[in-house]
C-alpha cells in the first residue's frame, strides 16, 4: 500500500496468511505458519531435558474480553454516538477471578472485526501463559539437524502439564562455555504465536457529484 514501511506490509502479509517471520541458522529470512516443520526428537523429561524455566504467570489473562469499536455514522444515525454500537466479548475460563479487559478497535469496526479481536485476545494470552524453555545437552537433535525455530516437538513433561503434547519451538539459544554445549528452546502452543488476523481497511467511497 502507497506509503507503507516495509515491517507494516510484511506484518500485514503475515496477518493475512497466519505466518511467522523468523531467521534460520545462516540468518536468512524465513516464512512460514506455526509448526510448518516438525522436530525428529521429542523433549522428554528425563531422558534429554536436563532442566526448563516456565512463569505461568496470568498477568495477563483476563476473566473476560469486551471488544469495542467505531463506525461510520449512516443516514438514520448520523451524529449520533456510534463507538458503542459495536461490542463483542469473550470469556477465558482459565481465570476464574473476575478480571476483565476492554479493548478499543482501531479503525472502522465491524462485527466481525471486533468478534475475531476479542476471541484472537483470549487465545493469544491463554497460550502465552503456557510458555516453557527447556534446556537440552547438544546443538543437534537425534538426526543430526539443529534445534531450529518454528519446528513441531512433542513434549512430555507431565509435572509441567505435558503429555505428549505438539508444541511449537518459538527461540532457540545455542551456547558453549564451561557448562558443556547447550541449547535452550522456549516452546508454546501454536496460538502463542500467531499475528493478529488482517482487517482490510474500508474503501472511500466515490461521490456521485465528483468531478473527473
Amino acid at each position: 500500500e502507497h506509503g507503507e514501511t516495509v515491517v507494516d506490509c510484511l506484518n500485514r502479509l503475515l496477518g493475512q496468511a497466519q505466518a511467522l517471520a523468523y531467521d534460520d541458522e545462516r540468518g536468512r529470512l524465513v516464512l512460514g505458519r506455526p509448526g510448518s516443520m516438525k522436530a525428529a526428537t521429542a523433549l522428554v523429561l528425563g531422558e534429554n531435558i536436563l532442566s526448563c524455566d516456565t512463569e505461568r504467570s496470568v498477568r495477563e489473562r483476563f476473566s473476560s474480553y469486551l471488544v469495542t469499536g467505531q463506525r461510520p455514522g449512516t443516514d438514520d444515525d448520523f451524529g449520533e454516538a456510534t463507538i458503542a454500537a459495536i461490542r463483542q466479548s469473550t470469556g477465558d475460563a482459565g481465570v476464574t477471578r473476575y478480571r476483565p479487559h476492554t479493548i478499543q478497535q482501531s479503525g472502522t469496526a465491524t462485527t466481525d472485526s471486533c468478534k475475531s479481536r476479542c476471541e484472537f485476545e483470549a487465545r493469544q494470552r491463554a497460550a502465552k501463559t503456557l510458555e516453557t524453555t527447556y534446556t537440552v545437552q547438544g546443538w543437534r537433535q537425534g538426526n543430526g539437524e539443529l534445534w531450529k525455530p518454528n519446528q513441531a516437538v512433542v513434549v512430555y513433561d507431565p509435572l509441567n502439564g505435558f503429555d505428549n503434547e505438539t508444541l511449537v519451538i518459538a527461540e532457540v539459544t545455542y551456547s558453549q562455555d564451561n557448562n558443556g554445549t547447550l541449547t535452550e528452546i522456549r516452546v508454546g502452543p501454536a496460538d502463542a504465536y500467531l499475528p493478529e488476523p488482517f482487517r482490510p481497511k474500508a474503501k472511500k467511497k466515490v461521490s456521485e457529484e465528483a468531478d473527473f
